[in-house]
């Protein structure tokens, strides 16, 4: 009698880990998907509370071959880990400890974003857009970013021109404003250098997702510096360092960062 009693009590427990195990996250199958590897853009949006209204901001997702994830945010740039295969996934998102946004509705999309992000339990992959889905009405859709060709932007010396808002509320042809005394030079070897009237500066950059991203930006103390010159020196340097998207062509380059809410036109 004890005996049976012993075997209904493992049955039981056994059947219990079975249940606990059925509503446990998928099983890391040793890194992401392959198909789900590369750099991806952020169409579109919706949770329960309906469309996130991305508007003019940026979010992008790179998934590397092991189990690190990458990504750029309205404020941030984040981390994350993608496990699993398309048809059954979980990933794990986080933000840095500060936060600089620009605004509240920065802000307000970019924990949005991360809050759906690390809910997604699916994925499905057509053509070059991805769904990443969850329950509650989560769909995060991405375009995969295509790489511009640098060819148009190296080995030139791009003279500041206009200055011109990318904010969130930014009209559709912002008023553009002169403003010169800046130089920009990117070189075939993924180095940045710049002049302004207060600073020189250099960085290294790479494209990613459809930006061109900077790091190891350094900045050195040069020359007399006005408040014209602050004025150009402090628009250059924020949307260097926040990432832009670039525009060239005709002997001109305008370089866009909704981050930093600025766009910048330069000329050959």
């Amino acid at each position: 009698m004890r005996t049976a009693k012993k075997l209904v009590s493992i049955v039981g427990a056994f059947c219990i880990l079975l249940l606990l195990a059925s509503c446990a996250a998928p099983q890391d199958q040793g890194g992401p998907d392959p198909q789900l590897r590369g750099q991806w853009e952020l169409l579109n949006a919706t949770d329960a509370g309906g469309t996130i209204p991305l508007a003019n901001q940026l979010i992008s997702l790179t998934i590397d071959g092991d189990n690190t994830t990458t990504g750029r945010s309205t404020c941030s740039d984040y981390r994350a880990h993608v496990y699993g295969s398309a048809s059954s996934l979980w990933v794990t998102a986080t933000l840095p400890r500060a936060q600089h946004c620009g605004t509240q509705v920065q802000l307000d999309i970019e924990r949005r974003y991360i809050d759906d992000l690390n809910q997604v339990r699916s994925g499905v992959i057509t053509g070059g857009v991805l769904d990443l889905l969850a329950p509650g009405g989560i769909d995060l859709r991405y375009q995969r970013a295509l790489a511009v060709p640098l060819n148009l932007v190296v080995n030139h010396t791009w003279k500041l021109a206009t200055v011109a808002p990318d904010s969130y509320y930014a009209t559709a042809n912002p008023t553009a404003v002169a403003e010169t005394g800046a130089t920009l030079r990117f070189s075939e070897n993924g180095t940045l250098a710049g002049v302004t009237g207060c600073r020189t500066f250099t960085a290294n950059y790479v494209q990613n997702a459809g930006e061109i991203v900077t790091s190891h930006l350094v900045a050195r103390a040069s020359g007399r510096c006005t408040d014209y010159d602050q004025a150009a020196d402090t628009h250059v340097l924020d949307v260097v360092g926040s990432g832009f998207t670039f525009l060239s062509g005709l002997g001109g380059l305008k370089i866009s960062s909704p981050r930093a809410e600025l766009a910048l036109a330069f000329i050959d």
